[in-house]
């Protein structure tokens, strides 16, 4: 099941090289980055620091010199963990990138599978030719010396041969509990995505799903770790955070168009998620 809302608002890279590479050393409020997907395979490189990284229910304790393979399509979110600062860069790529033009041995063998049914939680892949490789492909997209891309693609080449020479599938006897359990949450995130600017209560998101309100709490904050208030005005600051930076509205105007009817509210919640007031935000830009 795919929620075309979910996906993130961003081109990774260009249709003539499906590539791009984030680096993130700071928090968006409470976390790196929350719950989401997209149809982009990702490698995740720890360069300094802890970081706790979710992949559908699992949770990964990440440390400098880590390396992990998202496949496309997975639920994934990144959270600091305390006391530790961080730096990882997302590999985010297509499968365009790698692709042959015809249906091949890498097609069948390989490529046909990188999706959640053959890698159902991602991979972690620390051998140490690996981490080599990282810094190789982290310098040479960069730096963007001629002839980078075919030193980037070649690196995607080999962190992919890692993979299917080190792992191996295990059946996971809770798996299709579990994307059972993602596909409730992806309803509800893909819910709360379409009418965040609207009045929402948790009995009405509980409802969604056919669950008790009590029983959609406690669901709610296991798996995305945090309340489904916390969730949605999370969503609704950094909506309000994008039409700051694309728009000439006020912030009373764009309070509202978020989902805030009340104007000091809104000022207290984004105080909280983003360290600054939204005016000190708008005359930072």
């Amino acid at each position: 099941m795919k929620d075309v809302k979910l996906l993130e608002n961003r081109l990774h890279g260009d249709t003539l090289f499906p590539i791009r590479i984030y680096t993130v050393d700071y928090l968006d409020g409470n976390v790196i980055f929350n719950l989401h997907w997209h149809p982009e395979h990702e490698f995740v490189y720890i360069e300094e620091g802890k970081v706790n990284l979710q992949v559908g229910t699992k949770h990964y304790h990440l440390k400098s010199g880590d390396c992990f393979f998202i496949c496309r399509e997975l639920l994934h979110a990144a959270y600091p963990i305390k006391g530790n600062s961080f730096k990882l860069h997302a590999i985010v790529f297509h499968q365009d990138l790698i692709s042959s033009f015809k249906f091949d041995r890498l097609s069948m063998e390989y490529f046909e599978k990188l999706n959640a049914e053959f890698i159902k939680s991602g991979i972690s892949i620390n051998q140490e030719s690996a981490i080599l490789m990282c810094t190789q492909l982290l310098n040479s997209y960069f730096n963007k010396k001629c002839g980078f891309e075919l030193s980037v693609k070649g690196y995607i080449f080999q962190l992919l041969s890692e993979i299917f020479s080190n792992y191996k599938t295990d059946i996971d006897e809770n798996y299709s509990n579990e994307q059972e359990h993602l596909k409730l949450i992806r309803i509800v995130i893909d819910y709360i995505n379409k009418h965040s600017h609207e009045k929402i209560m948790i009995n009405e998101l509980a409802n969604v799903i056919q669950m008790s309100s009590g029983h959609f709490n406690r669901f709610f904050k296991s798996i995305v770790k945090m309340t489904p208030v916390t969730y949605i005005n999370m969503v609704r600051i950094n909506k309000a955070c994008e039409l700051i930076k694309n728009t000439n509205k006020t912030l009373t105007e764009i309070a509202l168009d978020v989902g805030f009817n009340n104007q000091s509210y809104f000022i207290r919640t984004f105080k909280k998620q983003k360290g600054v007031l939204p005016k000190v935000f708008k005359n930072s830009l």
